[in-house]
């Protein structure tokens, strides 16, 4: 529908209601007494004018995001919804409250909502605001590894439930297996294949992209310099979740990828309403083709630099596969 198929009395009341609603302040409830209307048909007035461009509003924050670099980003990679943020102000983390933002506007009352690990899901949780949605679930991606806040998947798990008033689901094995004997024993534990299955059956994840160029599983010491010197053989470039993917966006499969207890991410993908992930820098830049080549993400969330960077590669023809 468009302006033209709207009687000029119609129009003329839409044009009245917004104006008392947006610049004379006026409450809903006020505006249908005046008017002698019910506070419902003001709402559906309100809305239809948005609709057809009588009104339009502007949100004057980085957090919204440059709607012409997350246009292009979304056709080229055919994904949903994309965050592109100018952080011109380092005083606020503009990127990971745009992620949080995103994310309160798709969380229902009952979800159980997967969350990774790392640098910017810390970030993440650190932007989050408290909400009250009781019967929320919330279960790490991966069992459990590392030594510091931002690399244990309970702790950063343990943290969202209470942002959310909800209840945190732990897995209390292992992560990395020291054997692939250790590694089949646990996993026929039913507890920890509940919580899996659990994890792989999310309504929500939200997940950072890693690369081998800015890992905290090699900051940390997480994988010894033989196992990376492995996965880059098999050209594994990063971990999305800790599932480690070549340039095209294919699952690495080598000794120390079969003994890993997490969720699988081509099955969350599969399962989840929606897959969010964050990151940033350049030198991420192949990691995140391959990402979203493959389509395993529905929501992405970066700075500017990042995003001209990705555009400045499909221009130049770098090749990255789009399935």
């Amino acid at each position: 529908m468009n302006k033209n198929d709207i009687s000029d009395p119609m129009f003329d009341k839409m044009v009245l209601v917004s104006i008392l609603y947006y610049k004379n302040k006026l409450s809903q409830q006020e505006i249908a007494r005046k008017l002698n209307i019910s506070r419902p048909w003001v709402s559906k007035l309100l809305s239809r004018a948005e609709e057809l461009g009588i009104v339009k509003i502007e949100i004057d924050s980085p957090a919204f995001g440059n709607s012409y670099l997350e246009k292009q980003l979304k056709l080229i990679y055919d994904i949903p919804y994309v965050g592109v943020i100018n952080p011109y102000d380092h005083s606020r983390d503009y990127v990971s409250r745009a992620a949080v933002n995103y994310f309160v506007s798709q969380i229902k009352p009952d979800d159980v909502i997967g969350i990774g690990w790392g640098a910017s899901v810390s970030r993440f949780l650190r932007q989050m605001v408290s909400l009250y949605l009781p019967d929320t679930q919330i279960i790490p991606l991966a069992a459990s590894f590392g030594t510091s806040a931002e690399t244990l998947p309970n702790y950063i798990a343990m943290q969202l439930a209470s942002k959310l008033g909800g209840t945190a689901h732990l897995l209390h094995v292992p992560a990395f297996c020291s054997s692939q004997e250790e590694y089949d024993a646990l996993i026929s534990n039913e507890q920890t294949r509940q919580k899996i299955s659990m994890a792989e059956h999310v309504d929500i994840a939200i997940a950072g992209i890693g690369s081998f160029t800015s890992s905290f599983l090699l900051r940390h010491n997480i994988l010894s310099s033989e196992e990376v010197q492995e996965l880059k053989a098999a050209n594994a470039i990063g971990d999305l979740l800790l599932q480690f993917i070549d340039k095209d966006g294919n699952p690495v499969n080598t000794e120390i990828c079969r003994r890993i207890i997490k969720a699988d991410i081509f099955e969350i993908k599969k399962n989840a309403r929606t897959v969010i992930a964050m990151t940033e820098g350049k030198e991420k830049l192949e990691m995140v083709q391959a990402v979203l080549s493959r389509h395993l993400v529905d929501a992405f969330f970066t700075n500017e630099e990042t995003a001209f960077a990705l555009l400045q590669a499909y221009d130049a023809g770098i090749p990255f596969r789009k399935s």
